[in-house]
């Protein structure tokens, strides 16, 4: 149990390149690269601001306190990043003892968001707000970028225990897979190991929420591009669908769904049904089939779409051996 848990926390982060296209679709509302320039802008007016202030509170204890506030409310210049909505709109996230130079790039994560017409300040003072210290570490020490073995891939994955499931879950969702092999014209088998190896057919929601996650990332400056990018897509389809982002559950990659869809992917590829969340086990069925036979056709064979799903060769090994195993019991 604890290999499948810890199998289930490592090897999700490739999530993150699996549903993305091989060519990054490029937001209208994106300048490549540009993101972080604007930050580390910011966060130079912002030391700038700490400086005006030290020098403030100096002359107030050397001039006198009527004279220094006299200053303070009749001479002070403000810059764009001192104005006075993004500073009553800081985020409150002093309790969680997150680093002083996190809490400052978060405040201007959420001052730069503003300026694409998105208001991060609801979600930033929720208590479900939390700051994924040393997310960066999570995805460069994934499974499948420290080991290179097959076998020993396996072991983390917790293979015998996904493969021990196969026939259960043939049986109870046999119609299901067998409508979307017939509508997406993709194996039964493969759909089966996808959400075999992403999620043990379902045990596995994810213990992280996407929106932290994204936040968490840009804090850190990993892959700030995608994780802007992501939240953008998030957010949409958070207010597309009326779901509470706070309360949905992703990897640490911010992928959700058993089927472990990024956010990009779930406003492309996703097949919801009416009145059905994200945990639907026959949307799943079909969102996987759906993804596959997108890039089955772009790809040429199933193969190659599997690896669109996660770059790795030994994912991609572990859902086609996945795959065998299953026309063992199917019958």
């Amino acid at each position: 149990m604890y290999l499948a848990n810890l199998c289930y926390t490592e090897t999700q982060c490739f999530n993150i390149e699996t549903n993305w296209p091989m060519k990054p679709y490029i937001y209208p509302t994106q300048k490549k690269s540009a993101s972080y320039a604007k930050l580390a802008s910011l966060e130079l007016q912002k030391k700038t601001l700490l400086k005006q202030i030290y020098h403030i509170l100096q002359h107030i204890f050397s001039s006198g306190l009527a004279i220094g506030l006299s200053i303070t409310f009749l001479g002070g210049e403000f810059t764009h990043a001192q104005s006075v909505k993004s500073t009553m709109q800081a985020p409150e996230i002093d309790a969680q003892n997150i680093p002083a130079n996190i809490q400052q790039r978060i405040t201007l994560i959420e001052s730069q968001y503003n300026d694409m017409g998105w208001d991060l300040s609801e979600y930033l003072v929720d208590n479900r707000f939390q700051y994924i210290e040393g997310i960066t570490k999570k995805f460069t020490r994934s499974a499948e970028r420290r080991i290179e073995s097959f076998e020993d891939y396996k072991k983390i994955l917790a293979y015998e225990i996904k493969k021990n499931k196969l026939a259960d879950f043939y049986d109870a969702y046999s119609t299901e897979l067998l409508a979307a092999e017939k509508e997406f014209g993709i194996p039964k088998e493969i759909i089966m190991g996808i959400l075999g190896v992403e999620s043990e057919f379902g045990r596995y929601k994810g213990s992280y929420n996407p929106l932290n996650a994204y936040i968490s990332m840009m804090a850190e400056d990993y892959r700030y591009s995608f994780a802007e990018a992501q939240l953008i897509e998030l957010l949409r389809f958070c207010k597309r669908t009326g779901l509470d982002v706070m309360s949905l559950q992703s990897s640490y990659a911010g992928a959700m769904s058993y089927a472990q869809f990024i956010p990009y992917s779930l406003n492309r590829w996703w097949k919801n049904s009416a009145g059905q969340g994200l945990y639907h086990m026959p949307d799943n069925i079909r969102s996987v089939a759906n993804y596959l036979a997108h890039f089955t056709k772009i790809e040429g064979n199933i193969n190659d779409a599997i690896l669109r799903y996660n770059t790795s060769s030994l994912y991609q090994q572990a859902v086609l051996s996945l795959a065998e195993d299953a026309k063992q019991v199917i019958p």
